[in-house]
C-alpha cells in the first residue's frame, strides 16, 4: 500500500510541476509573443528573437526571416567598436585618457575645429566629446577613413568633456582609431571580439554598404550570435579584461543625462563602450538600440534593433524590418525591459 500510494503521489507531483511550468511560460516564449504582438501593431513584415542567459543561447525565434539570417545591427554595432577598444585597453595599448591629438599624431589630417585634437577616448566612449551627430557623408564616403576626413572639418558642438550628446561621428573616430593602434583593417581587428565571445570569427560582417559607418552602425549578425555576444557584458563569464572590467565598474560614477542616450533607464544611467548601464537595487541591468533610416538608391533597407540584459543576465535581442517611429521603438523597448524583471 505504501509504495502504490507513493506512486500515485509522484504521478500527481509531476502533473502539479508540468502544470506550473505551463503557467509560467520560458522567457523566450514570453518575449516572442511580445514582439509578434508588438509587429501586428505597428505593421513590421519581419524580425528576429533571441534570448540568452549568462551567454547561452536559450531560444530564438524568426519572424519573416530565418532566425540565423545576418541583419543590419544599426547603432547595435557601436557595441563591437567598444569591445574592440576595450580589447586594446587590456593590452595596454590605448588608455581612456589619451586624446586623439597623442594616438594618432600627424594623421589626424588638420582638424578644423583646434579643440579636436584634445578629445579622449574616455569621452569618444561615453559621448562627451563635444561632437555633432553625424559629422560624415553617408553617401559620398566609401570608407572609414573617408567618413574620418570628413568628421574632421566640421566643428564641435561643445567643449570636449563637458556635455553628454550621442554621437555616431564618435564611434566613427573610435573605428578609425583602432586602426591606428592595431595596424589592420577595423573589421580584421576587432574579428575577435566574436571569437573571444566564443562565437564563430565570422559571426559578424560588414555590410559593404555601409562601410564608412562600420563602427558605429555597420555590422550585420544574427540575433542568436548577438545574444551570446552579450555574455562578455556578465561578469560571472570573466570575458572582460581586468582593466576593461575595472572601466566599466567606474562607470557608474559618470552618470549620462537619461534623455540623451539613455532614455529607457531613468532617472539616469551611465554610458560607455556601445551601451546603457544602470545599477539597481536587484544589480545592474545594459539595454540599447538601433535605427537603420536610408532611403534608395543610396541603400534600400530600413529597420532597428535592441538588446536589453536584465540584473539576472537574461539578454533579450530583436532585429527588425520597416520604417519607424519613435512610438513603436518605445512601445517595443518599454515592453520588453517590463516583461523581465528580476525577483
Amino acid at each position: 500500500m505504501m509504495l502504490r500510494l507513493t506512486a500515485a503521489a509522484s504521478v500527481l507531483l509531476g502533473v502539479f510541476l508540468g502544470a506550473a511550468q505551463a503557467a509560467q511560460p520560458d522567457p523566450g516564449t514570453r518575449i516572442d509573443a511580445i514582439v509578434q504582438h508588438w509587429m501586428n501593431d505597428f505593421h513590421i513584415e519581419n524580425a528576429e528573437v533571441a534570448i540568452a542567459s549568462h551567454g547561452k543561447l536559450l531560444s530564438s525565434f524568426g519572424h519573416g526571416w530565418n532566425a540565423t539570417d545576418k541583419q543590419p545591427l544599426g547603432s547595435l554595432s557601436k557595441l563591437v567598436t567598444g569591445l574592440c577598444v576595450a580589447s586594446l585597453m587590456d593590452q595596454e595599448k590605448l588608455h581612456v585618457d589619451d586624446t586623439l591629438g597623442e594616438v594618432l599624431g600627424n594623421s589626424i589630417m588638420m582638424p578644423k575645429d583646434p579643440r579636436f585634437a584634445t578629445i579622449t577616448i574616455g569621452q569618444l566612449l561615453m559621448h562627451r566629446a563635444g561632437l555633432v551627430k553625424n559629422a560624415f557623408n553617408d553617401e559620398h564616403d566609401h570608407n572609414i577613413e573617408e567618413a574620418f576626413a570628413s568628421a574632421t572639418r566640421a566643428p564641435l558642438d561643445n567643449n570636449p568633456g563637458t556635455a553628454v550628446a550621442y554621437s555616431d561621428s564618435g564611434y566613427l573616430m573610435l573605428g578609425y582609431v583602432i586602426q591606428h593602434v592595431a595596424n589592420a583593417r577595423y573589421e580584421d581587428a576587432c574579428a575577435h571580439v566574436f571569437t573571444d565571445a566564443g562565437l564563430p570569427k565570422n559571426a559578424g560582417v560588414i555590410d559593404p554598404t555601409l562601410a564608412a559607418r562600420a563602427p558605429n552602425g555597420g555590422w550585420d549578425i544574427d540575433a542568436a550570435d548577438y545574444a551570446e555576444l552579450l555574455s562578455v557584458l556578465d561578469p560571472k563569464t570573466g570575458k572582460l579584461g581586468k582593466i576593461s572590467a575595472a572601466r566599466l565598474q567606474g562607470l557608474s560614477d559618470e552618470k549620462a543625462v537619461a534623455q540623451g542616450p539613455c532614455p529607457r533607464f531613468q532617472p539616469e544611467a551611465s554610458y560607455g563602450f556601445g551601451f546603457c548601464r544602470q545599477v539597481t537595487p536587484a544589480g545592474v541591468r545594459f539595454y540599447h538600440d538601433g535605427l537603420l533610416h536610408f532611403h534608395p538608391p543610396f541603400y534600400k533597407k530600413t529597420g532597428g534593433s535592441f538588446f536589453y540584459v536584465n540584473e539576472a543576465g537574461v539578454a533579450a535581442v530583436v532585429i527588425f524590418s520597416g520604417e519607424n517611429k519613435g512610438d513603436a521603438y518605445h512601445a517595443l523597448e518599454t515592453e520588453i525591459i517590463n516583461a523581465m524583471p528580476v525577483q
